[in-house]
């Protein structure tokens, strides 16, 4: 289970946890404050295929991990009588597989496909050097970000890292800048970090690294915009462009989010050219919220997404099977309540997806469905604080291929000091 220290390179799903750095969407470059983060996950996951000839997926798994952010020092080197800052974080991550093994992978815990055997337990770690300078901050090392093609998964068990250098930086009031070449990741169900893969028809290809570029602005103190570019080496660029504007009126709100993908081959492997176009209007009136949203595929190819069970919840409404089929058309539908004014903790949510326009492998035309139901409570008492829940109920059906009906359950205890 140990694994030898990385010596390589400079370093919502349902949900995104910024744990050590900063946001990108923070309006500064870093936070000063320490923090330890200690927390507890016990995840329960079950997925049923219709089809008895294709096996059933899950496990039951308890986690236990501790995330250190360290405060920033000063150091005796001085830009302008302003002093370059030093710091670090650290993590550390761990869950024991409490199930019987099912002899099956199902994308929790690490899988042996020569032994055909699940994980007993396994371990993640890792460590960030940290500089700082007025409004501008370098990280090396692990990094936890929440951008195009790379964000931390918390819909499973443990999260997802990231290594590599990054520098974000606020330039001014309006715009926040970030910049980075990340050379590693270490997916959600995974150990050790190693490089990105992309895989189609059998084929896959390897990248040395991401370089990014992402550029957020601040238009009006209701709409903001941002722009990413990714050049995955070897594999293919990808442009990001998003828009999000919000209407607040009283206890009424209209949430506009427009967001546009270009993946276009940078390889020889591949034929990558695809266009991801999404929209979601959502309505909240008091404890109601009610979202309207259409996503298309356009292009020669289906949506690329990294190997490694790397969850693109950029787009409109990230959802367990994806909707990112080549010519795909989706549209999305959201209800939820939050019960604050009866059960304070409480909130639920339902959506609905249907996809079609797209064909299976053998040009059959297709189509396909999901339905999600959430529960999340986050207990109240004094004495229970930092103890949430956590229940989905997902239903897949589609036309040509294999229907299944998953559950998942969490309990999640977090404290921080």
């Amino acid at each position: 289970m140990h694994r030898p220290w990385p010596l390589y390179g400079q370093q919502k799903t349902l949900m995104l946890i910024n744990i050590l750095c900063c946001s990108a969407f923070s309006t500064q470059a870093y936070s000063a404050d320490e923090e330890w983060k200690f927390t507890l996950k016990n995840a329960y996951i079950d997925r049923n295929y219709d089809n008895p000839d294709v096996k059933d997926t899950g496990s039951w798994s308890q986690s236990v991990s501790l995330f250190y952010n360290s405060n920033m020092h000063d150091t005796p080197l001085e830009i302008g009588g302003t002093p370059i800052q030093i710091g670090a974080n650290a993590s550390a991550q761990y869950a024991v597989r409490l199930s019987q093994d099912k002899h099956v992978a199902d994308t929790v815990l690490p899988f042996d496909k020569a032994t055909q055997s699940q994980a007993p337990d396994y371990l993640k770690y890792g460590a960030t050097l940290k500089l700082g300078y007025n409004k501008t901050l370098l990280s090396i090392g692990e990094l936890w970000l929440d951008l195009p093609v790379t964000t931390v998964d918390a819909s499973r068990q443990l999260l997802t890292s990231y290594w590599g250098a990054n520098l974000k930086s606020q330039l001014n009031d309006k715009l926040f800048a970030e910049i980075g070449r990340i050379e590693k990741v270490s997916p959600r169900n995974e150990e050790d970090f190693h490089r990105f893969s992309f895989t189609s028809k059998g084929v896959t290809g390897y990248s040395d690294g991401l370089n990014y570029l992402d550029l957020r602005y601040q238009f009006t103190p209701t709409l903001k915009g941002e722009y990413y570019f990714g050049n995955m080496e070897d594999l293919y660029n990808k442009h990001y462009v998003g828009v999000d504007h919000i209407w607040k009126y009283s206890n009424f709100s209209v949430n506009s989010k427009f967001k546009y993908f270009n993946a276009k081959d940078n390889g020889n492997l591949f034929d990558i050219d695809a266009q991801n176009v999404g929209l979601l209007e959502t309505v909240k009136v008091k404890n109601h919220s009610f979202g309207v949203g259409y996503q298309q595929i356009i292009g020669e190819s289906a949506y690329p997404l990294p190997d490694g069970f790397l969850p693109e919840t950029y787009f409109i409404n990230w959802n367990t099977t994806g909707f990112f089929k080549q010519d795909e058309k989706s549209y999305h539908f959201i209800y939820g309540y939050d019960f604050k004014d009866h059960v304070p903790g409480l909130n639920t949510t339902f959506k609905y997806v249907y996809g079609d326009h797209f064909k299976t492998a053998d040009g059959l035309k297709n189509k396909e469905s999901e339905a999600n139901v959430i529960v999340n409570y986050a207990l109240q008492q004094p004495f229970l604080k930092g103890l949430a829940l956590q229940y989905i109920f997902i239903n897949y059906d589609v036309k040509h291929g294999n229907d299944f009906s998953e559950n998942r359950f969490f309990v999640n205890y977090s404290k921080k000091f």
